[in-house]
Protein backbone atom coordinates (compact mmCIF):
# COMPACT_ATOMS: atom_id res chain seq x y z
CA UNK A 1 0.00 0.00 0.00
CA UNK A 2 3.09 2.73 0.62
CA UNK A 3 3.04 2.66 -3.38
CA UNK A 4 -0.19 3.98 -3.60
CA UNK A 5 0.73 7.80 -3.28
CA UNK A 6 3.28 7.63 -6.19
CA UNK A 7 0.31 8.39 -8.67
CA UNK A 8 -0.18 11.56 -7.00
CA UNK A 9 3.30 12.95 -6.58
CA UNK A 10 3.05 14.16 -10.18
CA UNK A 11 6.49 14.39 -11.91
CA UNK A 12 8.69 11.89 -10.59
CA UNK A 13 11.71 13.37 -12.07
CA UNK A 14 12.06 16.19 -9.05
CA UNK A 15 10.46 14.26 -6.76
CA UNK A 16 12.57 11.42 -6.50
CA UNK A 17 13.27 11.23 -2.60
CA UNK A 18 9.82 10.85 -2.33
CA UNK A 19 9.52 8.35 -5.04
CA UNK A 20 12.47 6.45 -3.31
CA UNK A 21 10.77 6.95 0.32
CA UNK A 22 7.46 5.34 -1.15
CA UNK A 23 9.59 2.60 -2.89
CA UNK A 24 11.73 1.79 0.40
CA UNK A 25 8.68 1.56 2.69
CA UNK A 26 6.82 -0.84 0.12
CA UNK A 27 10.01 -2.89 -0.75
CA UNK A 28 10.36 -3.46 3.42
CA UNK A 29 7.02 -4.52 3.91
CA UNK A 30 7.37 -7.30 1.19
CA UNK A 31 10.51 -8.23 2.37
CA UNK A 32 8.48 -9.23 5.83
CA UNK A 33 5.45 -10.54 3.55
CA UNK A 34 8.14 -12.69 2.09
CA UNK A 35 10.10 -14.07 4.96
CA UNK A 36 6.62 -15.22 6.04
CA UNK A 37 6.24 -17.02 3.42
CA UNK A 38 9.29 -18.52 2.90
CA UNK A 39 8.92 -19.59 6.85
CA UNK A 40 6.06 -21.41 6.31
CA UNK A 41 7.86 -24.45 4.78
CA UNK A 42 9.23 -24.78 1.22
CA UNK A 43 6.53 -27.47 0.00
CA UNK A 44 2.60 -27.66 0.35
CA UNK A 45 1.67 -29.24 4.08
CA UNK A 46 1.54 -32.73 3.87
CA UNK A 47 -1.91 -34.44 4.48
CA UNK A 48 -1.85 -35.78 8.21
CA UNK A 49 -3.29 -38.92 9.55
CA UNK A 50 -6.46 -38.63 11.67
CA UNK A 51 -7.46 -35.47 10.13
CA UNK A 52 -11.08 -35.13 9.20
CA UNK A 53 -12.52 -34.22 6.09
CA UNK A 54 -13.92 -31.13 8.15
CA UNK A 55 -10.04 -30.28 8.80
CA UNK A 56 -8.57 -30.73 5.34
CA UNK A 57 -12.00 -28.32 3.58
CA UNK A 58 -10.90 -25.54 6.55
CA UNK A 59 -7.29 -25.52 5.65
CA UNK A 60 -8.04 -25.64 1.60
CA UNK A 61 -10.39 -22.92 2.85
CA UNK A 62 -7.78 -20.86 5.05
CA UNK A 63 -4.78 -21.40 1.98
CA UNK A 64 -7.42 -19.93 -0.81
CA UNK A 65 -8.36 -17.16 1.68
CA UNK A 66 -4.30 -16.62 1.59
CA UNK A 67 -3.89 -16.64 -1.93
CA UNK A 68 -7.21 -14.71 -2.94
CA UNK A 69 -6.16 -12.04 -0.40
CA UNK A 70 -2.37 -11.56 -2.20
CA UNK A 71 -3.72 -11.68 -5.54
CA UNK A 72 -6.49 -8.68 -4.30
CA UNK A 73 -3.64 -6.59 -3.22
CA UNK A 74 -1.13 -6.98 -5.69
CA UNK A 75 -3.94 -6.59 -8.59
CA UNK A 76 -5.37 -3.61 -6.02
CA UNK A 77 -1.53 -1.72 -6.33
CA UNK A 78 -1.12 -2.44 -10.33
CA UNK A 79 -5.14 -0.95 -10.88
CA UNK A 80 -4.17 1.86 -8.98
CA UNK A 81 -0.99 3.06 -11.22
CA UNK A 82 -2.09 2.29 -14.50
CA UNK A 83 -3.64 6.08 -14.96
CA UNK A 84 -0.06 7.21 -13.61
CA UNK A 85 1.57 9.57 -16.98
CA UNK A 86 4.71 7.54 -16.97
CA UNK A 87 7.62 9.99 -15.87
CA UNK A 88 10.38 7.89 -14.69
CA UNK A 89 11.39 6.63 -18.07
CA UNK A 90 10.00 8.00 -21.66
CA UNK A 91 10.59 4.31 -22.79
CA UNK A 92 6.70 3.66 -23.14
CA UNK A 93 6.26 6.81 -25.73
CA UNK A 94 8.43 5.03 -28.12
CA UNK A 95 6.75 1.49 -27.66
CA UNK A 96 3.89 3.54 -28.87
CA UNK A 97 5.30 5.62 -31.59
CA UNK A 98 6.75 2.60 -33.11
CA UNK A 99 3.14 0.35 -32.49
CA UNK A 100 1.74 3.15 -34.71
CA UNK A 101 3.95 3.08 -37.31
CA UNK A 102 3.51 -0.67 -37.42
CA UNK A 103 -0.35 -0.77 -37.37
CA UNK A 104 0.38 1.84 -40.50
CA UNK A 105 2.41 -1.01 -42.69
CA UNK A 106 5.96 1.17 -41.73
CA UNK A 107 8.77 -0.30 -40.60
CA UNK A 108 10.05 1.06 -37.00
CA UNK A 109 13.86 -0.25 -38.16
CA UNK A 110 14.35 1.41 -41.33
CA UNK A 111 12.89 5.35 -40.11
CA UNK A 112 14.28 6.90 -37.22
CA UNK A 113 11.45 9.05 -35.59
CA UNK A 114 13.30 12.07 -37.30
CA UNK A 115 13.22 10.99 -40.98
CA UNK A 116 11.52 13.50 -42.89
CA UNK A 117 9.42 11.03 -44.64
CA UNK A 118 7.53 10.97 -41.15
CA UNK A 119 7.26 14.86 -40.53
CA UNK A 120 3.55 14.91 -40.53
CA UNK A 121 3.43 12.15 -38.17
CA UNK A 122 5.28 14.57 -35.07
CA UNK A 123 2.67 15.37 -32.86
CA UNK A 124 2.59 14.99 -29.07
CA UNK A 125 3.83 11.70 -28.95
CA UNK A 126 6.26 12.48 -31.19
CA UNK A 127 7.54 14.93 -28.62
CA UNK A 128 8.02 12.35 -25.92
CA UNK A 129 10.33 10.36 -28.01
CA UNK A 130 13.95 9.42 -26.40
CA UNK A 131 16.73 9.36 -29.08
CA UNK A 132 14.37 9.83 -31.98
CA UNK A 133 17.47 10.16 -34.05
CA UNK A 134 18.04 6.44 -34.28
CA UNK A 135 16.01 3.56 -35.72
CA UNK A 136 13.59 1.11 -32.78
CA UNK A 137 16.09 -1.05 -30.73
CA UNK A 138 13.31 -2.98 -29.71
CA UNK A 139 13.05 -6.67 -31.30
CA UNK A 140 9.88 -7.82 -33.79
CA UNK A 141 7.76 -9.70 -31.03
CA UNK A 142 8.08 -6.24 -28.76
CA UNK A 143 7.25 -4.02 -31.96
CA UNK A 144 3.71 -6.49 -32.94
CA UNK A 145 3.26 -5.83 -29.16
CA UNK A 146 3.43 -2.04 -29.79
CA UNK A 147 1.06 -2.27 -32.94
CA UNK A 148 -1.69 -4.39 -30.82
CA UNK A 149 -1.74 -1.03 -27.85
CA UNK A 150 -1.57 1.25 -30.61
CA UNK A 151 -4.15 -0.56 -32.76
CA UNK A 152 -6.62 0.52 -29.64
CA UNK A 153 -5.20 3.73 -28.30
CA UNK A 154 -1.94 5.10 -28.53
CA UNK A 155 -1.83 5.76 -24.76
CA UNK A 156 0.18 4.29 -21.91
CA UNK A 157 -2.71 3.06 -20.24
CA UNK A 158 -3.95 1.29 -23.52
CA UNK A 159 -0.35 -0.61 -23.67
CA UNK A 160 -0.69 -1.09 -19.29
CA UNK A 161 -3.82 -2.98 -19.95
CA UNK A 162 -2.09 -5.00 -22.24
CA UNK A 163 0.72 -6.13 -20.19
CA UNK A 164 -1.78 -6.31 -17.50
CA UNK A 165 -3.45 -9.35 -19.49
CA UNK A 166 0.19 -10.56 -20.34
CA UNK A 167 0.60 -10.87 -16.36
CA UNK A 168 -1.87 -13.28 -16.16
CA UNK A 169 0.29 -16.08 -18.32
CA UNK A 170 2.91 -15.18 -15.67
CA UNK A 171 0.69 -15.84 -13.03
CA UNK A 172 -0.52 -19.12 -14.93
CA UNK A 173 2.42 -20.43 -15.92
CA UNK A 174 4.43 -19.44 -11.78
CA UNK A 175 1.20 -21.43 -10.34
CA UNK A 176 1.49 -24.90 -12.82
CA UNK A 177 5.58 -24.78 -11.88
CA UNK A 178 4.84 -24.24 -8.46
CA UNK A 179 1.92 -26.63 -8.01
CA UNK A 180 4.58 -29.46 -10.15
CA UNK A 181 7.22 -28.58 -8.29
CA UNK A 182 5.16 -29.73 -4.57
CA UNK A 183 5.97 -25.61 -3.48
CA UNK A 184 3.35 -23.88 -1.94
CA UNK A 185 0.94 -21.37 -4.00
CA UNK A 186 1.41 -18.40 -1.43
CA UNK A 187 5.01 -17.64 -3.23
CA UNK A 188 3.40 -16.23 -5.61
CA UNK A 189 3.69 -12.90 -3.89
CA UNK A 190 7.42 -13.18 -4.49
CA UNK A 191 6.50 -11.90 -7.42
CA UNK A 192 3.08 -10.40 -7.28
CA UNK A 193 3.71 -8.24 -4.32
CA UNK A 194 7.65 -7.20 -5.53
CA UNK A 195 7.16 -3.43 -5.66
CA UNK A 196 10.03 -2.94 -8.57
CA UNK A 197 7.76 -5.03 -10.76
CA UNK A 198 4.59 -3.20 -10.11
CA UNK A 199 6.15 0.41 -10.49
CA UNK A 200 8.24 -0.65 -13.82
CA UNK A 201 5.54 -2.27 -15.24
CA UNK A 202 2.26 -0.43 -14.30
CA UNK A 203 3.74 3.10 -13.05
CA UNK A 204 6.54 3.14 -16.31
CA UNK A 205 4.87 1.08 -18.65
CA UNK A 206 8.14 -0.90 -19.27
CA UNK A 207 8.09 -4.40 -22.06
CA UNK A 208 10.57 -6.63 -19.56
CA UNK A 209 6.96 -7.96 -17.95
CA UNK A 210 6.06 -9.39 -21.32
CA UNK A 211 9.63 -11.30 -21.72
CA UNK A 212 8.74 -12.46 -18.24
CA UNK A 213 5.34 -13.60 -19.20
CA UNK A 214 6.42 -15.86 -22.49
CA UNK A 215 9.73 -17.31 -20.31
CA UNK A 216 7.58 -18.56 -17.95
CA UNK A 217 5.02 -20.29 -20.34
CA UNK A 218 7.90 -21.91 -21.76
CA UNK A 219 9.14 -22.90 -18.68
CA UNK A 220 5.94 -24.43 -17.12
CA UNK A 221 5.69 -26.30 -20.88
CA UNK A 222 8.97 -27.51 -20.84
CA UNK A 223 8.94 -28.69 -17.25
CA UNK A 224 6.18 -30.66 -19.09
CA UNK A 225 7.64 -31.64 -22.09
CA UNK A 226 6.06 -30.36 -24.49
CA UNK A 227 9.27 -28.62 -25.97
CA UNK A 228 8.04 -27.54 -29.07
CA UNK A 229 5.47 -25.56 -27.48
CA UNK A 230 8.04 -24.56 -24.83
CA UNK A 231 10.09 -23.65 -28.44
CA UNK A 232 7.54 -21.75 -29.43
CA UNK A 233 7.14 -19.07 -26.50
CA UNK A 234 11.14 -18.69 -25.64
CA UNK A 235 11.30 -17.86 -29.53
CA UNK A 236 8.85 -14.89 -28.69
CA UNK A 237 10.41 -14.30 -24.81
CA UNK A 238 13.62 -13.47 -27.23
CA UNK A 239 11.82 -11.51 -29.80
CA UNK A 240 10.39 -9.09 -27.30
CA UNK A 241 14.19 -8.49 -25.71
CA UNK A 242 16.68 -10.76 -26.48
CA UNK A 243 17.77 -11.31 -23.23
CA UNK A 244 16.05 -14.73 -22.93
CA UNK A 245 18.66 -16.11 -25.28
CA UNK A 246 20.99 -16.83 -22.50
CA UNK A 247 18.67 -19.82 -22.16
CA UNK A 248 19.42 -21.60 -25.32
CA UNK A 249 22.88 -23.15 -24.37
CA UNK A 250 21.33 -24.99 -21.32
CA UNK A 251 19.45 -26.92 -23.61
CA UNK A 252 21.98 -26.82 -26.46
CA UNK A 253 24.67 -28.68 -24.02
CA UNK A 254 21.80 -30.97 -23.09
CA UNK A 255 21.35 -32.17 -26.59
CA UNK A 256 18.04 -31.06 -26.38
CA UNK A 257 18.08 -29.49 -30.12
CA UNK A 258 14.03 -29.56 -30.56
CA UNK A 259 13.64 -26.47 -28.21
CA UNK A 260 16.36 -24.15 -29.14
CA UNK A 261 15.98 -25.01 -32.68
CA UNK A 262 11.99 -24.00 -32.41
CA UNK A 263 12.63 -20.68 -30.74
CA UNK A 264 15.31 -19.61 -33.18
CA UNK A 265 12.87 -20.83 -36.15
CA UNK A 266 10.13 -18.67 -34.52
CA UNK A 267 12.40 -15.31 -33.81
CA UNK A 268 13.35 -15.85 -37.47
CA UNK A 269 10.27 -16.00 -38.79
CA UNK A 270 9.44 -12.75 -36.40
CA UNK A 271 11.86 -10.71 -38.68
CA UNK A 272 10.26 -11.86 -41.78
CA UNK A 273 7.89 -8.31 -42.23
CA UNK A 274 11.34 -6.05 -40.65
CA UNK A 275 13.91 -7.14 -43.41
CA UNK A 276 13.78 -4.24 -45.62
CA UNK A 277 15.59 -2.19 -42.93
CA UNK A 278 18.74 -4.25 -44.13
CA UNK A 279 21.81 -3.29 -41.45
CA UNK A 280 19.43 -1.09 -39.65
CA UNK A 281 17.60 -4.37 -38.25
CA UNK A 282 20.88 -3.62 -35.65
CA UNK A 283 21.90 -0.16 -36.03
CA UNK A 284 20.57 1.12 -32.50
CA UNK A 285 21.09 -2.28 -31.10
CA UNK A 286 25.06 -1.44 -31.73
CA UNK A 287 24.44 1.81 -31.17
CA UNK A 288 23.70 1.01 -27.52
CA UNK A 289 26.00 -2.01 -27.14
CA UNK A 290 28.67 0.61 -27.75
CA UNK A 291 28.00 3.40 -25.93
CA UNK A 292 25.24 2.87 -23.04
CA UNK A 293 26.47 2.72 -19.49
CA UNK A 294 24.75 3.58 -16.31
CA UNK A 295 24.99 2.08 -12.71
CA UNK A 296 27.09 -0.96 -13.75
CA UNK A 297 29.34 -2.64 -11.25
CA UNK A 298 32.59 -3.98 -13.07
CA UNK A 299 32.45 -1.57 -16.04
CA UNK A 300 33.13 1.88 -13.90
CA UNK A 301 35.89 -0.10 -11.96
CA UNK A 302 37.45 -1.07 -15.13
CA UNK A 303 37.29 2.37 -16.59
CA UNK A 304 38.80 3.67 -13.13
CA UNK A 305 41.98 1.51 -13.16
CA UNK A 306 42.44 2.80 -16.90
CA UNK A 307 41.04 0.05 -19.42
CA UNK A 308 39.34 1.56 -22.79
CA UNK A 309 35.64 1.68 -22.76
CA UNK A 310 35.53 -0.71 -25.53
CA UNK A 311 38.18 -3.09 -24.01
CA UNK A 312 36.34 -3.10 -20.65
CA UNK A 313 32.79 -4.09 -22.73
CA UNK A 314 34.86 -7.19 -24.44
CA UNK A 315 35.92 -8.00 -21.09
CA UNK A 316 32.48 -8.30 -19.08
CA UNK A 317 30.97 -9.91 -22.71
CA UNK A 318 34.01 -12.63 -22.50
CA UNK A 319 33.16 -12.75 -18.56
CA UNK A 320 29.69 -13.27 -19.30
CA UNK A 321 29.88 -15.82 -22.07
CA UNK A 322 31.82 -17.86 -19.56
CA UNK A 323 29.81 -17.49 -16.62
CA UNK A 324 26.65 -18.66 -19.28
CA UNK A 325 28.32 -21.27 -20.27
CA UNK A 326 29.15 -23.09 -16.56
CA UNK A 327 25.93 -22.16 -15.77
CA UNK A 328 24.04 -24.02 -18.17
CA UNK A 329 26.90 -27.07 -17.53
CA UNK A 330 25.98 -26.88 -13.72
CA UNK A 331 22.33 -25.64 -13.64
CA UNK A 332 19.96 -28.47 -12.04
CA UNK A 333 16.86 -26.62 -14.16
CA UNK A 334 16.02 -24.28 -16.91
CA UNK A 335 14.41 -21.83 -14.61
CA UNK A 336 17.30 -22.07 -12.45
CA UNK A 337 19.43 -21.60 -15.31
CA UNK A 338 17.39 -18.80 -16.57
CA UNK A 339 17.80 -16.81 -12.85
CA UNK A 340 21.68 -17.56 -12.67
CA UNK A 341 22.03 -16.26 -16.47
CA UNK A 342 19.68 -12.99 -15.54
CA UNK A 343 21.78 -12.44 -12.30
CA UNK A 344 25.27 -12.58 -14.11
CA UNK A 345 23.84 -10.36 -16.90
CA UNK A 346 23.17 -7.62 -14.53
CA UNK A 347 26.58 -8.00 -12.57
CA UNK A 348 28.37 -7.53 -15.96
CA UNK A 349 26.18 -5.41 -17.81
CA UNK A 350 27.69 -1.69 -17.97
CA UNK A 351 24.06 -0.61 -18.17
CA UNK A 352 21.70 -1.34 -15.57
CA UNK A 353 18.16 0.50 -14.87
CA UNK A 354 15.55 -1.44 -12.43
CA UNK A 355 13.54 -2.06 -14.86
CA UNK A 356 15.90 -5.01 -16.46
CA UNK A 357 15.59 -7.42 -13.53
CA UNK A 358 11.73 -7.36 -13.76
CA UNK A 359 12.30 -11.03 -15.47
CA UNK A 360 14.94 -12.33 -12.56
CA UNK A 361 11.75 -11.22 -10.22
CA UNK A 362 9.49 -13.11 -11.82
CA UNK A 363 11.99 -16.29 -11.21
CA UNK A 364 12.37 -15.33 -7.50
CA UNK A 365 9.14 -17.97 -6.38
CA UNK A 366 10.74 -20.47 -7.95
CA UNK A 367 14.61 -19.82 -6.57
CA UNK A 368 13.77 -17.74 -3.25
CA UNK A 369 17.25 -15.73 -3.69
CA UNK A 370 18.25 -13.41 -0.39
CA UNK A 371 20.38 -11.11 -2.15
CA UNK A 372 18.14 -10.67 -5.06
CA UNK A 373 15.33 -10.18 -2.86
CA UNK A 374 17.19 -7.09 -1.47
CA UNK A 375 18.57 -6.07 -4.33
CA UNK A 376 15.47 -5.71 -6.31
CA UNK A 377 14.86 -2.93 -3.64
CA UNK A 378 18.08 -1.63 -3.76
CA UNK A 379 18.29 -0.84 -7.77
CA UNK A 380 15.54 2.12 -7.78
CA UNK A 381 17.68 4.08 -5.65
CA UNK A 382 19.65 4.59 -8.96
CA UNK A 383 16.64 7.16 -9.27
CA UNK A 384 18.39 9.56 -7.06
CA UNK A 385 19.78 10.43 -10.65
CA UNK A 386 16.69 12.61 -12.11
CA UNK A 387 16.41 15.33 -9.93
CA UNK A 388 20.01 16.81 -11.34
CA UNK A 389 18.78 16.08 -14.79
CA UNK A 390 15.46 17.73 -14.49
CA UNK A 391 17.11 20.72 -13.02
CA UNK A 392 19.87 21.24 -15.07
CA UNK A 393 19.86 18.25 -17.83
CA UNK A 394 23.39 16.61 -15.75
CA UNK A 395 22.77 12.84 -16.00
CA UNK A 396 25.51 11.65 -13.04
CA UNK A 397 24.45 9.24 -10.75
CA UNK A 398 25.69 10.10 -6.93
CA UNK A 399 28.74 8.08 -6.37
CA UNK A 400 27.12 6.55 -3.27
CA UNK A 401 24.21 4.71 -4.89
CA UNK A 402 26.01 1.68 -6.53
CA UNK A 403 28.12 1.12 -3.15
CA UNK A 404 24.58 0.57 -1.51
CA UNK A 405 22.81 -1.21 -4.08
CA UNK A 406 25.80 -3.66 -4.79
CA UNK A 407 27.37 -3.55 -0.92
CA UNK A 408 23.33 -4.20 0.00
CA UNK A 409 23.25 -7.02 -2.52
CA UNK A 410 26.63 -8.47 -1.07
CA UNK A 411 25.80 -8.49 2.65
CA UNK A 412 22.70 -10.17 2.11
CA UNK A 413 24.46 -13.06 0.27
CA UNK A 414 26.75 -13.44 2.77
CA UNK A 415 24.22 -13.42 5.61
CA UNK A 416 22.25 -15.96 3.98
CA UNK A 417 25.61 -18.14 3.64
CA UNK A 418 26.28 -17.49 7.40
CA UNK A 419 22.65 -18.83 8.71
CA UNK A 420 22.84 -21.74 6.30
CA UNK A 421 25.92 -23.07 8.13
CA UNK A 422 24.59 -21.95 11.42
CA UNK A 423 23.60 -24.50 13.72
CA UNK A 424 19.94 -24.52 14.58
CA UNK A 425 17.87 -25.41 17.61
CA UNK A 426 15.51 -28.50 16.89
CA UNK A 427 13.02 -30.08 19.35
CA UNK A 428 11.30 -33.96 18.66
CA UNK A 429 8.84 -34.04 22.01
CA UNK A 430 9.66 -33.01 25.36
CA UNK A 431 13.23 -32.45 24.29
CA UNK A 432 14.40 -28.73 23.74
CA UNK A 433 17.22 -26.95 23.25
CA UNK A 434 19.10 -29.64 20.88
CA UNK A 435 21.28 -28.00 18.36
CA UNK A 436 22.15 -29.58 14.76
CA UNK A 437 24.13 -28.63 11.77
CA UNK A 438 22.80 -28.81 8.38
CA UNK A 439 24.02 -31.58 6.95
CA UNK A 440 26.27 -30.87 3.36
CA UNK A 441 24.51 -32.33 0.02
CA UNK A 442 26.41 -34.95 -1.70
CA UNK A 443 26.01 -33.51 -4.82
CA UNK A 444 26.51 -29.30 -4.61
CA UNK A 445 26.04 -28.85 -8.32
CA UNK A 446 23.78 -26.65 -9.50
CA UNK A 447 22.15 -22.82 -9.92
Amino acid sequence: MALLPIPFLGDLRPRAAALITCWLAAHAAYLGAASTVLRRGGAQEPARPGRGAGAAAGGARRRSGTLGLLLGVGLLTRIALVPAVPTLSEDVYRYLWDGRLVASGLNPFAHAPTDPSLARREDALFRRLNHADLPTIYPPVAQFLFAAAAAIRPDPIAWKVLLLALEGLSLAALAALLRRRGLPAERLLLYYWNPLVIVESFGSGHVDLAIAAFLLAALALSDGCRRAAAGVLLGLSIGVKYVSGLLLPYWLLRRRFRLPLVSLAVLALSFAPFVGAGSSLWSSLAVYSRRWEFNGLFYPLLIKIGVSGDAARAVLAVALAGAVLAISLRARSASGAALAGFTALALLSPTLYPWYLVPMAALLPLHPDAGLLVFTGLVPLSYAVLPDYAARGVWRLPAWVPWVEYGGLAAAWIAAAAFRRAPRPVSDGPTRGRWIVPQRRENRRGT
